[in-house]
Order: C-alpha cells, then sequence, then structure tokens
C-alpha cells in the first residue's frame, strides 16, 4: 500500500510539473506572438532571440558590445535588439552615433525608462536619468554654472587635485614595496575631489562613513549579469542565488542616498548666504529664492537627485580609467619609462604637475588617449531614448526607444585604429612627436548629454597620472602572472583586480 502511494505521488508530482511546463510554454509563446504582432512596422533588421527573453541570453558570457560589434556586420550599423520586451537600438561607427546624437540630437537626447531606472530614480529626476526637456536643461546649466564657482574648469581646482594626489602617495609609501591593489586607494583619492566640489569637505582614507561608502559603490558597480537579469525578469527574483540584484541596487541606494541627505540637513543648519561654500549650499540658495514662486524643480528631492548622480558619476569613472593606466603602465614598461623621462625632461623631480604643462607633455597625453580608447569604462555609454518619433536611415524609431550608442565599435574599429588591441600611444602623435587629438575617441560620449564632469575628468586624470608616475616607478611583482586586460562588464567596463609594486623614483 505504501508503495502504490508513493508511485501515485510521483504521477501526481509529474502531472502537475508538466501542467505546468505546457502552460509556461503557452504563457511564452503568446507573449512572443503578441509582442510581435503589435511592433512597429518598419523598425531597423536584428537578431532572432528567444521567445520573452529576447537576446538576453546572448550577453550571458562574453563582452557585450563586442557582441554588438559583431552583429553590426551582419545587421548594419543600425539595428535592433531585445532584451525581455523592450526593444533597443544600437548604434554602431563614428559616423551614425554622431548623426544621431549630434546632428539629431533633439530626436535622441532623452533616457530610457527601464527596470533599473524605475528602482534607482522612479521620479525620473537629476540630470543623468531625467529625460531630456525644460527641466534637465534647466538644472545641467545650473548645476555647471555653480560648479565653475567652485574651479571646476579651472586651475584653482588643481589645488584639490594635488592634495589628493600627494595622500595617495603617501599611502603607496605605506606598502612598503611590497605588492598591493591600487584599485581602491585611487577611488578613494578621487571620490574626495568630488567631495570636496559637492559636500565641501574631503574624508581621511580609513574613516568608517567613507569606507562604508566605497564599499558601496564597489558593490553597484560590480551590478552583474545575473543580477540584472533578476531586474528585468522580476520572477527570476525567486531563484536561489538571482534575487540579490534589486536589494543591491536598494542597499547602495540606502548608503549614499542617506549620507548625501544627512549633508543636505546638516547644510540647511549652517547656511550662510554670503559664504557659499560647496555645491549643495548653491543648490540651497537656489531653493529658497524659488520658495514663492509656485510650481518649480528646484525641491530638496530634485537636489538630492543631482547630487546623488555628481557623487556617483565623478568617482566611478575617473577612478575606473586610471586602475586601466596602471594597468598598461605595468604591462607596457617601456612606454612607462617614455612617460617618466618625459615629465622629468618637463617637470624635474619636485615641481607639481599642473594642466598647464599638457602642452609641453604630448607622449603622456598620448598615453591617456589611449587607455581612454582601449579601457573605455562605458562601452555602450549611458542608455539614449527617442524624444519622440523618428525618421533615421530609412527605419521608423518610435519615441521613448532605448538607444545604445556603442562607443566599442568606435574604439575598436580597426579601419580608423589598425590593430586596436594593440596598446600604441603613437596614434595620437604627429611625425614630429606632436599630440594629436582624435575626435573618434569618444570616452564621455558626444551631443547635449555629453558627461557633466568630462572637464574634471580630464584634470584629475592628467593631474593624478603625471604626478605618480613623476616620482614612482609601478611593477608587477617578482614570478606574478601578467594579469589579463580583458575588463569584467558589470556597470562599467573595469579590469579584473591585479596587483602590482612601486618604487620610489629617488
Amino acid at each position: 500500500m505504501a508503495a502504490m502511494q508513493f508511485f501515485a505521488s510521483l504521477v501526481g508530482e509529474n502531472l502537475i510539473l508538466q501542467t505546468t511546463l505546457v502552460l509556461l510554454v503557452v504563457f511564452f509563446v503568446t507573449v512572443w506572438f503578441l509582442s510581435h504582432v503589435r511592433s512597429p512596422k518598419n523598425l531597423p533588421p536584428g537578431p532572432r532571440g528567444w521567445p520573452v527573453a529576447g537576446n538576453i541570453f546572448s550577453f550571458a558570457t562574453g563582452h557585450r558590445a563586442l557582441t554588438m560589434t559583431e552583429w553590426a556586420e551582419t545587421y548594419g550599423p543600425v539595428y535592433r535588439i531585445q532584451l525581455g520586451n523592450q526593444t533597443m537600438v544600437v548604434l554602431s561607427g563614428y559616423d551614425v552615433i554622431y548623426e544621431a546624437l549630434v546632428k539629431t540630437a533633439e530626436d535622441f537626447s532623452s533616457r530610457p525608462v527601464n527596470a533599473i531606472t524605475s528602482i534607482v530614480n522612479p521620479q525620473r529626476l537629476g540630470i543623468i536619468t531625467a529625460p531630456f526637456g525644460t527641466a534637465w536643461k534647466e538644472h545641467r546649466k545650473f548645476t555647471l554654472m555653480s560648479l565653475r564657482e567652485f574651479g571646476f574648469g579651472k586651475r584653482s581646482l588643481e589645488g584639490k587635485i594635488l592634495a589628493e594626489s600627494e595622500a595617495l602617495q603617501a599611502e603607496i609609501l605605506r606598502m612598503g614595496g611590497g605588492p598591493f591593489d591600487i584599485g581602491r586607494m585611487v577611488q578613494n583619492a578621487v571620490t574626495n575631489v568630488i567631495c570636496s566640489i559637492v559636500f565641501g569637505s574631503r574624508f581621511d582614507y580609513n574613516d568608517d562613513k567613507f569606507t562604508r561608502l566605497m564599499d558601496a559603490l564597489d558593490r553597484g558597480f560590480a551590478f552583474n549579469f545575473f543580477g540584472q537579469l533578476a531586474v528585468f525578469f522580476p520572477i527570476l527574483r525567486h531563484v536561489p542565488g538571482m534575487g540579490r540584484g534589486p536589494k543591491l541596487i536598494q542597499d547602495v541606494l540606502g548608503v549614499v542616498r542617506g549620507y548625501i541627505k544627512e549633508e543636505m540637513d546638516s547644510h540647511k543648519e549652517t547656511f550662510d548666504a554670503n559664504d557659499i561654500r560647496d555645491l549643495i549650499d548653491s543648490y540651497v540658495r537656489e531653493t529658497k529664492s524659488h520658495e514663492n514662486n509656485g510650481e518649480t524643480t528646484f525641491t530638496d528631492e530634485y537636489t538630492e537627485l543631482v547630487l546623488f548622480d555628481m557623487f556617483i558619476a565623478g568617482s566611478e569613472t575617473t577612478s575606473t580609467t586610471l586602475y586601466w593606466a596602471f594597468l598598461y603602465m605595468i604591462l607596457n614598461p617601456d612606454i612607462q619609462r617614455k612617460v617618466q623621462a618625459e615629465i622629468h625632461a618637463v617637470l624635474g623631480h619636485d615641481q607639481q604637475p599642473s594642466t598647464a604643462h599638457r602642452a609641453q607633455l604630448p607622449y603622456t597625453d598620448a598615453v591617456l588617449t589611449e587607455v581612454a580608447r582601449m579601457g573605455t569604462i562605458l562601452p555602450t555609454s549611458v542608455f539614449h531614448a527617442t524624444s519622440r518619433d523618428t525618421s533615421f536611415h530609412g527605419y521608423h524609431i518610435p519615441e521613448e526607444t532605448t538607444v545604445l550608442p556603442n562607443l566599442w565599435s568606435v574604439h575598436y574599429d580597426p579601419e580608423h585604429f589598425p590593430n586596436p588591441e594593440r596598446f600604441d600611444p603613437g596614434r595620437f602623435l604627429d611625425a614630429q612627436g606632436r599630440y594629436q587629438r582624435d575626435d573618434h575617441v569618444i570616452p564621455f560620449g558626444v551631443g547635449p548629454r555629453m558627461c557633466l564632469g568630462k572637464q574634471l575628468a580630464e584634470m584629475e586624470l592628467f593631474v593624478f597620472f603625471t604626478s605618480l608616475l613623476q616620482h614612482f616607478t609601478f611593477k608587477l611583482p617578482e614570478g606574478a602572472t601578467k594579469p589579463s586586460i580583458t575588463g569584467i562588464f558589470g556597470i562599467t567596463n573595469s579590469p579584473k583586480k591585479f596587483e602590482m609594486v612601486a618604487e620610489p623614483i629617488a
């Protein structure tokens, strides 16, 4: 009897399982059919995908931007992909990206609504994820104007960067010539620069609050494919090991935005209209001036999102680029020696570097440009979206379609950059050894949505890189395996962790 009950239960379980599978298949096929029946006509072509999931599994392994670049060879420079129920248009090659984001910027300068932004910023406030329109223009303009008051784009800001460079050098000396990972050190230094501009003060590197902030940033930007998959497909959050994605985003948001709110409250209590100390004070002053104006976007909530955008953008991208720079230096010691020879010829061993010296350091400038090209920390840029129905290259692209400018396809275009996998600063030097700017290196994007912090980032990269190579030679630890130059594709494209040693230059 017990055996019969056991087999009956098995049959029952199998029947339930089979019924569930049939229902799932019917559901997936129905959704796929409806999405294809209802899809607008004359969309760009694109690779076939799975029912419901679309092309998302094509990105499960390997480099997403590389896969997209390969697809462009088959489907052309304007094609579509499907991620879940979301249709996205991919733009490949410099000419097409420039045409869309610069020549027809009014059509391609909005931001998409997707599963991640609905968690991070459901109201779509701030600057980075805000839609194209009056509010975004108003706050971008005001933020840039305020930042200029604090030295943004001016040499007065170099003092803050040089002070952080000296603190970073002291941290490196504390390693005593032993192996260490410079990644967190660089992140601390770069983040402190943006903290001094936004919050009016810097942190000690071992400060508990600062450590929590840095840990939160690391977790957020390491957000991997499977975590992102669970965000786009909520049902997967119940699968063991895949439900952490949305919670991870909320945890990171809680830490960073919690700190920003604390700073805003503190600034309000100590606010003095005659002593504007930082970006928060600028926003407090502007918000107060709009208190009796009825409808306004200068609110505490909007301010918090603008500050969040500035903090995130100003900390991660520059530090990741510097991390790539030091990786390429230890892998190319001959290039490192040439950079140091140029620095010492112009600055000696004691004169502090300044952006005013940039024209005298063409090889160093070329090296940093090659780092930006090869590192490509945002391979598909920050996602764009169409602000209205538009026709582009003969295709119909509906309003609010997500648009991915594939910067990787520009930076690794073999026709413009022969042998693109080779680290070669000579690409950016003329026959006389003078630096040649190349418009095809666009790590900050192009058009109205170009990165707000471009000037600050370029200043930081030059000053940090030059001052560190002026005082140290960086090498692989004895017997260490060569680090990989294949990045980790999370929110950004960052190097895999590596260690090096630093030898002080007498």
